[in-house]
């Protein structure tokens, strides 16, 4: 399997980061003191105001664990075992900002039976969510004092860019159709699934014109990623709470910039 992909966008992989400042096993991450600690460091390292951000910026990377499961399971038929116990979680930092890796411990699969494939791929989102997903999400929120909604309201908009990303480098044919149908067993699990009313997966993007790109689009996102809950921080032109006086005002910032930038 190539998992370049997940390395690149998702920072999953079998060698994690070099100098890691926090390195966690990901099942010590349920204890409340320890998901602090590792909120409180990763708010530090974005210079959070509060630990909104961390808990939106970790759960962001939480999201990248299903999706790469997701990914895996439409390309090479496999479950890859990205569980708590197979799982190190680590914060790096890059200049003016920081990512949050995950080194799984040992590259472990099974395969996807040929028949009852849907059925499979139904009980393994039960049990990874139940297992793996809701935990960490619940653990974070509670660590921080806030509800798990700050993170699941936040997929829906990822995942639609996430098939959008992928129908741009998946030309039509069999594994397009495949990872276009599996897309819908995700999105058609229950919400009781996510221990939610709602499958947060489920969602219809909006799009607004970009300032970056002369007749292009930008997502608007499912939710707010509290970035502006930094030192100095504002929100993001994608950000649902922007209103949109501001959102105008900041378009034409940007284009000013880039247009200075291009002289």
């Amino acid at each position: 399997m190539d998992l370049s992909l997940f390395e690149e966008h998702f920072h999953i992989s079998a060698s994690g980061c070099e100098h890691p400042l926090l390195s966690v096993p990901a099942a010590e991450l349920l204890d409340e003191k320890r998901m602090r600690q590792a909120l409180e460091v990763g708010s530090a390292l974005i210079k959070g105001v509060g630990l909104e951000v961390a808990v939106s910026f970790i759960g962001i990377a939480f999201f990248g664990l299903a999706a790469t499961k997701q990914i895996v399971m439409s390309q090479y038929g496999k479950i890859l075992d990205l569980s708590l116990d197979n799982l190190t979680v680590q914060l790096e930092a890059h200049d003016d900002h920081a990512h949050v890796v995950f080194k799984y411990n040992e590259l472990k699969w099974t395969d996807l039976p040929s028949e009852g494939r849907e059925e499979a791929i139904r009980g393994e989102w039960t049990r990874y969510f139940g297992e793996t997903m809701n935990p960490l999400i619940e653990a974070a929120a509670q660590a921080a004092g806030l509800k798990p909604a700050i993170v699941w309201n936040q997929y829906g908009a990822r995942i639609a860019y996430v098939m959008e990303y992928l129908r741009g480098i998946v030309p039509e044919g069999a594994l397009r159709r495949t990872m276009e149908d599996d897309y819908l067993l995700l999105a058609g699990m229950p919400g009781e699934t996510f221990n939610r009313r709602k499958n947060p997966y489920v969602h219809t993007p909006v799009y607004i014109d970009s300032p970056y790109e002369p007749g292009g689009q930008m997502m608007i996102r499912s939710a707010c990623c509290m970035y502006y809950k930094r030192e100095n921080g504002t929100k993001c032109y994608t950000c649902p709470i922007l209103k949109e006086k501001d959102r105008a005002e900041m378009k034409l910032l940007i284009e000013a910039r880039i247009k200075e930038q291009s002289a």
